[in-house]
């Protein structure tokens, strides 16, 4: 019975370990859909809207600094790190670089 049972248990992890995913590449887009998209994409609590340079440039204008501390430390109703916590600056900076690309 032991055997069946550690048969058993030896096939499940090997199965189980075939079904996990690669980790994939970060990328501005895929951070973005991630954890920027639901305020972002049209504005909601008054986050400035992907693509919407008009919008994003009175924040750009304080200056690289300030932007990453804004992302980082939340800024109004965005929580710290728009709710991507495991994001690095790096992360932060590729999402935002996104967001600032006009919409096609």
């Amino acid at each position: 019975m032991k055997t069946i049972y550690l048969a058993t248990l030896s096939l499940l992890t090997i199965l189980l370990s075939a079904c996990t995913p690669e980790p994939q590449e970060r990328t501005g887009e895929s951070i973005y859909y991630q954890s920027c998209f639901s305020c972002h994409e049209r504005g909601h609590g008054g986050a400035p809207i992907r693509g919407d340079m008009e919008q994003w440039l009175p924040r750009l204008d304080k200056g690289d600094e300030a932007m990453m501390t804004s992302m980082v430390e939340g800024y109004k109703g965005m929580p710290p790190k728009g709710a991507c916590f495991d994001c690095s600056e790096a992360d932060l900076q590729m999402a935002l670089d996104f967001m600032l690309l006009p919409k096609e």
